[in-house]
């Protein structure tokens, strides 16, 4: 990484707001000159200038388009065309008995009015004239710029291949419609979109393994129905603003709260008991409870039974799944078996993979492994069945072999039993047995009891471990899929309940005639990222060679081909990129064209080639939701599209038609994409963008998700308008009930329909090759990865002045701390390296240096460092990112995607750039600051 001048930056993109007249708003004429301070003046001018602030002429429904997970519905107000604040709605529906969500927001959030006039606002279309991240640009008109796009665009397709143009946004409930607009023009182009909720490493794909859905977690409502929270990795009050009100009024109700997080931060002051393990051995803690539980006899057995695999058997020969295919001619492999007690041999168990429902479902959802729910209710009920969890037995395969099989949780009992005990598990955490005996049967004895997590967990090597260790808690205590229950993740934004109406908008040819991409396989292979593993015995990179080659994770472009044209909107990838040394160093030369569409100038488009501006949130129509709450909103247009900018749906369709005019003059208008056998007509690509002209504005793409969607048919923008947040009418696990918070996976647990994973049940064990070279079939601690030689953890964590990058570069919101990016240290580790507070000190380690100050904190622990992530690159960085130390590194299990539920699909299961085992040295800085 080089360096970064602010200065000369902020010359470069010019000041926005120096010819702004507010008309009769904030006009100074009336405020009298005082020349005598001793003498009486009449300050009538004084008040009618703050009076005149609170007037408006237009108030308008609005929200951030921040992937925040906020999604709190906001009103703007403007005056003569200019936006002068925003303010809560407080008009959320309420639901009986329980706190209610209004009103929604936080410091950040409150400051969006300000990008809408920042300096570094994007107000026209604009070229790279210097070297890219130079800062030199010159000012263009769309027409040119989006030639130049479309000229480049037709060029690649004619003379490479469509897959090598790639298009990257983040997740779609931040801003629906937008969204969908780039994936829309790469679906009719051939190119490839981009995943990004495993590229944040925000994905728990522990979730995906064991329960075999992408990820759903309960509105947040439903935390205060909990009699017992643990925060294990999550700190609520600094990242969840909106929301953490319902773990502080749960606690004045008589819940308790426990706090799990190797640093006092904000959240563990409101709890009740602050845990702080060692960093990485959170599956040992887990597993340290689950050996409690279950030698005090205090799990939930019949839970077990019915709603996990842990009575399904396993051989001991192969340690695979005793499968229907052992023991009969022209059985199923995805059919298993469990010993009945009641008559003594192994039987079938209802609800496998192998079995099909009654009623053919529909088209599978793509946030699930198979969709189940077309199964009879109580269809996993036992009846009769009483299946043995302990136990030794064998059976006669089809070809006359003996084999012993035990039951899941038998096995994984003995080893919990073994190496699990609470003294073993005290000397590695660093947790007394006194307190681990006490949370453990605190969570099992309060009746509901929930965890929340977050990224302090998630963002491991084996955070899937981690993960199902967690989920193992919740189903031996019988928590998951109840109210007040389950393991509950909040980290990134993707969860659009109304997904139906999103891939009718985005994918019109549907999705099997989409190239999906894996942004951290594509960033890892095209970066050339060194990950610092070679020599380990862990070889990662024969993992992923097999995956490639037999298809279960993809990589664009095919056949070796790199990358030509990268497009990036609503989104900071190059900021949020681990490895990032070696993205500028390999990758960024490979890439032709940079675009980025942006309403700011962010570190991506920085480094871009050109820049097109966007609209602010409160310029366009707009759908906003979250997995925080179960209601949609929207953003109307308070002020007409500032200077230049377009809406994003305007800005492809733009394009479009540039494309169509490119592709006329260099006479190549058709080419057959035989991967899918499409004949794809650039001639009219307008008219597909727009169905023909009748998808041109914003609200009507936005009214079309809504009616595409079965969770939000019926809804409609003028009914938002009028009345506010509208709740879905459907979700993803479980049904949306009135005036009950949702909490997820009641299809399974309370309806008994099959879990949509190869077992059909809360899957614990993983018979899959890969999971046993690994060690991790069963959930079981494994020791963070020891590559980097070097003495601190580097822990990179969400920031309370800022969401990634957004607000970081907010003047607002530098001026509540010190101003730039900052590392938390120990007082003990900073004294060893003769560190004082405020000091310019150096990050550094094999893969690369980030330069910030350092703020002595003692509710740092000894042996860490850390540094809330992605502040922008010219923001007080004299040099590198949070993101220049880490590298990408890809878990093996990650890539697996020929085993069930177990397969790839965007942002559904797939690898994450996992970076909280990286570790680094910190030193003072003494070249120059300024």
């Amino acid at each position: 990484m080089g360096t970064f001048n602010r200065r000369d930056f902020i010359k470069t993109v010019g000041v926005a707001t120096a010819g702004l007249v507010f008309k009769d708003l904030l006009s100074l004429n009336v405020l009298e000159a005082v020349q005598d301070p001793m003498k009486q003046y009449d300050y009538k001018g004084w008040e009618d200038f703050y009076r005149n602030q609170w007037t408006w002429d237009k108030k308008t429904r609005g929200t951030h388009g921040a992937s925040c997970t906020g999604s709190c519905p906001h009103y703007v107000y403007s005056k003569n065309g200019v936006v002068i604040r925003e303010e809560q709605s407080g008009d959320m529906p309420l639901f009986p008995n329980i706190p209610e969500n209004n009103p929604r927001g936080c410091q950040k959030g409150e400051c969006a009015v300000d990008y809408i006039y920042a300096p570094h606002r994007i107000k026209y279309p604009l070229i790279r004239t210097g070297k890219r991240g130079e800062g030199k640009w010159r000012r263009a008109s769309w027409d040119e710029a989006l030639g130049m796009i479309a000229d480049k665009v037709v060029d690649t397709i004619k003379d490479h291949a469509p897959d090598c143009i790639s298009v990257y946004t983040p997740a779609a409930p931040a801003g629906t419609v937008a969204f969908c607009a780039g994936h829309r023009f790469a679906h009719f182009i051939g190119a490839h979109t981009h995943t990004f909720y495993d590229w944040y490493s925000d994905h728990p794909i522990g979730h995906t393994q064991t329960l075999g859905v992408q990820s759903d977690s309960c509105e947040c409502a439903d935390w205060y129905n909990a009699r017992y929270i643990i925060q294990w990795g999550a700190n609520t009050n600094q990242t969840r603003i909106p929301d953490a009100h319902f773990i502080n009024e749960a606690a004045l109700n008589g819940t308790k709260i426990v706090s799990i997080a190797p640093d006092y931060n904000t959240s563990s002051i409101k709890a009740d008991l602050w845990i702080h393990p060692k960093p990485g051995t959170d599956a040992k803690l887990a597993l340290g409870m689950a050996h409690i539980i279950i030698n005090e006899k205090l799990y939930d057995e019949a839970y077990l039974k019915e709603q996990t695999d842990m009575p399904f058997l396993i051989r001991s020969d192969n340690k695979q799944f005793l499968r229907e295919s052992d023991m009969v001619e022209g059985g199923s492999d995805s059919k298993f078996y469990s010993w009945s007690r009641k008559t003594n041999n192994a039987v079938l168990m209802k609800g496998c993979w192998g079995e099909e429902p009654p009623v053919k479902p529909p088209i599978e959802p793509p946030f699930l492994g198979r969709n189940t729910l077309t199964f009879p209710k109580d269809y996993l009920k036992l009846g009769d069945l009483d299946p043995a969890l302990e136990g030794s037995f064998s059976v006669k395969t089809k070809d006359g072999k003996v084999v012993t099989v035990r039951p899941v949780f038998d096995v994984y009992k003995e080893k919990i039993m073994k190496d699990y005990t609470p003294e073993k598990v005290s000397k590695t955490t660093g947790v007394s047995v006194q307190v681990l005996t006490k949370v453990a049967r605190g969570y099992a004895t309060a009746k509901p009891a929930m965890i929340i997590t977050g990224g302090g967990t998630n963002h491991w090597f084996y955070s899937d471990v981690i993960m199902r260790s967690l989920l193992f808690l919740a189903a031996l205590s019988g928590n998951t899929g109840k109210h007040g229950g389950g393991v509950n993740h909040y980290v990134g934004q993707w969860k659009p309940v109304h997904l139906p109406g999103v891939a009718a908008l985005s994918f019109p040819k549907g999705n099997a005639k989409h190239r999906f991409g894996q942004t951290t396989i594509w960033s890892y292979v095209h970066g050339e990222i060194n990950d610092g593993m070679k020599n380990t015995a862990l070889d990662v990179r024969k993992y992923l060679k097999e995956s490639l080659e037999t298809n279960q994770m993809p990589l664009y472009p095919k056949g070796g081909k790199d990358p030509k044209v990268f497009i990036v909107y609503r989104g900071n990838y190059l900021n949020q990129a681990k490895g990032i040394s070696d993205i500028l160093k390999n990758l960024w030369p490979k890439l032709d064209l940079i675009v980025t569409l942006n309403f700011r100038m962010d570190s991506q488009a920085l480094f871009s080639d050109i820049v097109l501006p966007s609209t602010h949130w409160f310029e366009k129509t707009e759908l906003n939701s979250t997995m925080e709450h179960t209601f949609i909103h929207m953003i109307e247009p308070a002020t007409k599209p500032l200077w230049e900018s377009k809406s994003d749906w305007k800005i492809f369709q733009m394009l479009s038609k540039k494309v169509e005019e490119a592709a006329a003059k260099k006479g190549f208008t058709k080419f057959n994409d035989e991967q899918f056998g499409w004949e794809r007509d650039l001639s009219t690509l307008h008219a597909q963008m727009t169905d023909n002209g009748k998808l041109i504005e914003d609200s009507a793409a936005a009214q079309f998700i809504l009616d595409k969607a079965p969770q939000t048919k019926g809804i409609t923008l003028d009914l938002i308008k009028e009345k506010g947040p509208q709740r879905f009418k459907a979700n993803w696990t479980a049904p949306i009930k009135e005036g009950i918070p949702y909490t997820p996976f009641m299809n399974y647990v309370v309806d008994k329909k099959p879990w949509p994973t190869l077992t059909g049940r809360q899957q614990f064990y993983i018979d899959h090759k890969w999971f046993m070279d690994l060690g991790v079939e069963l959930p079981l601690h494994k020791e963070p990865l020891d590559v980097d030689k070097y003495p601190l953890w580097f822990n990179t964590l969400h920031g309370r002045y800022g969401m990634h990058s957004t607000w970081k570069d907010n003047a607002l919101m530098l001026r509540l701390h010190r101003g730039g990016p900052i590392a938390y240290l120990s007082p003990d580790e900073a004294k060893k390296r003769g560190l004082k507070d405020n000091d310019w000190i150096e990050i550094f380690n094999a893969h690369g240096k980030v330069v910030c100050r350092v703020k002595i904190f003692a509710g740092e622990q000894n042996g860490r460092i850390s540094m809330p992530f992605t502040p922008e690159l010219y923001t007080d960085l004299i040099e590198g990112s949070s993101q220049s130390p880490l590298p990408i590194r890809i878990t093996p299990t990650h890539l697996v995607g020929n085993y069930g539920h177990l397969r790839f699909r965007p942002n559904y299961y797939g690898p994450g750039g996992h970076q909280r085992d990286a570790r680094v040295e910190v030193k003072k800085y003494t070249g120059p600051t300024v």
